[in-house]
């Protein structure tokens, strides 16, 4: 049955295309300040994206309503279809980039640098008749530099976290649902796979480590996160795994925080002014999604990021005040990659009263 026309509805409906279009121009103009386009925060706006089209599509076949509105309203449907079939296309890209920095980063490392110029031998020849041949030196290659940082296989729970937080997890999973904790114990074992000889990574791992164990203790203990895991356990099955699409995504996020982190574990002079600015540029980007998404959940992660960015306002050591802020880009963006995957946002959606 077709619902009557409602100026309230369209109304909000409006309102929310408004919402829609300054988000994606802050995207814009933030990808461009920071020459980098992030693939997490597009498929974030691709699935705002679709879901706005949809509510504007229902309007526009609602009784009653004005052939002149309706005729309007098609037109920003049409127009919001062509940005959502561009998103997709942006997104690989922004991966392939991603992954192609990645990949160069590694090369670099591997290869001291850049290539090694070979100087030809000096030869040095006696006077005839003193010496009997050509004596070559050859100067000794320069030493390849170690590598900033790596990522092995096994993680290294040197503080516990992973095993305590392990244990909270399985202790609420007879009452909770667990998949939302479960993605940001991912990114805390992810975390704990890297390792760098330099005297700043304890940091790099227990900062961001001890964010990530609030994280899940709060949506386990605390309220509206325990309720609302509890609630959702009654009519959702189990889920304890990540799917490789959201693996992918942790991993992502993870491996550009420690990229971000290269000049202070490389042992050079670190710009923590630099790293606020982006922190802060990303937190102002950061993504709630539509009105149909479990607010109070995600007000908890922006409140981690703010504080992560106040942290790196107020610390006095330079390399810290890089970790803070790394920490809550890192924060960002794994926020918009839950708000990128369908299984993820639909528990937000479920959620919601």
């Amino acid at each position: 049955m077709t619902e009557e026309f409602r100026l309230e509805d369209l109304i909000d409906r409006v309102l929310l295309v408004e919402t829609l279009n300054s988000t994606l121009i802050h995207f814009l103009l933030s990808s461009q300040v920071e020459g980098s386009i992030d693939p997490d925060r597009v498929d974030s706006l691709t699935q705002g994206l679709l879901r706005t089209r949809r509510w504007i599509e229902e309007t526009t076949s609602t009784k009653g309503i004005p052939q002149s509105t309706s005729n309007i309203l098609g037109l920003i449907v049409k127009r919001m279809a062509q940005l959502e079939s561009l998103l997709p296309k942006l997104s690989q890209k922004a991966k392939d980039m991603e992954i192609g920095r990645e990949a160069q980063e590694i090369l670099t490392i591997l290869e001291g640098g850049g290539k090694v110029t070979r100087k030809p031998a000096a030869q040095i020849a006696s006077a005839e008749g003193e010496q009997e041949g050509v004596v070559s030196i050859v100067p000794p290659e320069p030493e390849t530099p170690p590598e900033p940082y790596k990522k092995v296989e096994v993680e290294d729970d040197e503080w516990g976290m992973i095993g305590q937080t392990n244990r909270m997890i399985n202790q609420y999973s007879k009452r909770c649902h667990t998949l939302l904790p479960t993605f940001w114990f991912e990114v805390l074992k992810e975390i704990h796979r890297y390792r760098s000889d330099s005297p700043h990574m304890s940091d790099a791992i227990e900062i961001p480590g001890q964010i990530l164990v609030r994280i899940v203790k709060g949506l386990l203990t605390e309220a509206p996160g325990a309720r609302l895991l509890q609630d959702l356990s009654k009519h959702r099955p189990p889920e304890k795994y990540l799917d490789p699409g959201e693996m992918e995504r942790v991993e992502r996020a993870v491996a550009k925080y420690f990229a971000g982190l290269e000049g202070i574990l490389k042992g050079e002079e670190p710009n923590p002014e630099d790293k606020i600015s982006d922190a802060q540029t990303a937190f102002d980007g950061f993504g709630w999604g539509g009105p149909e998404l479990e607010k109070r959940l995600i007000k908890r992660i922006n409140q981690r990021c703010q504080e992560a960015i106040q942290s790196a306002e107020q610390v006095t050591d330079a390399p810290r005040k890089v970790i803070f802020a790394e920490t809550a880009k890192m924060l960002c963006k794994l926020q918009h990659a839950i708000l990128a995957e369908p299984r993820l946002r639909e528990i937000l959606a479920q959620m919601k009263p």
